[in-house]
């Protein structure tokens, strides 16, 4: 095999983040649950015969991405055994950057994933997410490859059941740091831990109405702890939060209230389920909500994007 191309690195939001408190490291402890979203990046590996990693393709992004490290990384595991091969590393970047939607952390597990079949390792998903941990928190969550709820520093994964709605996803012209937006949190009071259970019974009374009549706007469980410092260090996330509140009406397809994903900026509302707008029961909600996006100020991005039940290359990886 010599190459694979336009494999795809989804988006992810967190339908609500917890900081519970901060390890001796430095590190934040949480509870989220992350959900992949059909906003994808997408990139091509091509295998190299004389052990080099290098990025190809005209764009802004340095050429010791994470991506790159993603590759070195492996091709050092594999060094000890069967593997010194290269790869050429074409990225087409398409999820805004700093916008707590993933999309370093998936690009870089998109290379783990393409790279283990590329050059034919065979290494399992544990393997694979040991490495992926050595990149950032959130590089694994792409490697288990379902949605999850997650605690730790994100990388303490367990499988959870979500709907797969049409979420109206938008980003403001500029991002955030995420180490400048946990610089912002106050900890001093203690957080409440919450449960799976009760999250899960929650989504059951609470998203299995969203596939009737609209009955009014729902609120979201929990929060994101994050929300009001990275409204405090960059204006436009409350600007965000602010505009597509306003799309809540007599008329308006939102289910929940909008929200900040991760560290941000990007944020997220509920639009209507999926399986309504493919049908057309929905469509007028999704044409409504499309409207709304195409009038956003300019240099914002937004788009709907359907919720995953799984990473689309899961099945590339043997338990």
């Amino acid at each position: 095999m010599r190459a694979l191309y336009n494999l795809p690195a989804p988006a992810k939001i967190n339908w609500f983040l917890h900081v519970t408190g901060r390890r001796p490291d430095g590190y934040h402890t949480l509870q989220t649950v992350f959900q992949f979203i059909d906003w994808c990046d997408s990139l091509d590996l091509i295998r190299r015969d004389d052990g080099i990693i290098r990025r190809i393709g005209a764009d802004e992004l340095p050429q010791d991405d994470l991506c790159v490290r993603a590759a070195r990384l492996l091709q050092e595991f594999a060094q000890c055994t069967q593997c010194a091969s290269g790869v050429d590393i074409h990225l087409r970047k398409r999820i805004p950057q700093q916008a707590g939607l993933g999309g370093g952390s998936s690009d870089a597990a998109t290379v783990l994933i393409g790279l283990n079949r590329l050059w034919g390792l065979d290494l399992p998903r544990a393997t694979l997410m040991q490495i992926a941990l050595r990149l950032g928190a959130d590089v694994p969550l792409f490697i288990f490859g379902r949605n999850a709820w997650a605690e730790g520093v994100g990388e303490q994964l367990r499988e959870i059941e979500l709907p797969t709605p049409i979420f109206a996803v938008v980003h403001p012209a500029r991002g955030l740091s995420t180490r400048a937006v946990f610089c912002a949190l106050d900890l001093t009071t203690p957080k409440h831990e919450e449960t799976i259970a009760g999250f899960a019974e929650w989504l059951e009374s609470s998203c299995s109405s969203c596939a009737g009549p609209q009955k009014g706007l729902g609120s979201l469980w929990g929060g994101n702890d994050l929300q009001a410092g990275a409204v405090m260090l960059e204006p436009l996330v409350g600007e965000v939060l602010e505009r597509v509140g306003r799309w809540v009406g007599g008329e308006s397809a939102l289910r929940f209230g909008a929200r900040m994903t991760g560290s941000g900026s990007a944020v997220f509302a509920w639009v209507c389920p999926a399986a309504g707008v493919r049908n057309g029961a929905l469509g007028e909600a999704s044409a409504q909500a499309s409207v709304r996006l195409a009038d956003l100020p300019a240099g914002w991005q937004g788009r709907l994007c359907e919720g995953l039940r799984e990473h689309p290359l899961r099945g590339w990886v043997d338990a």
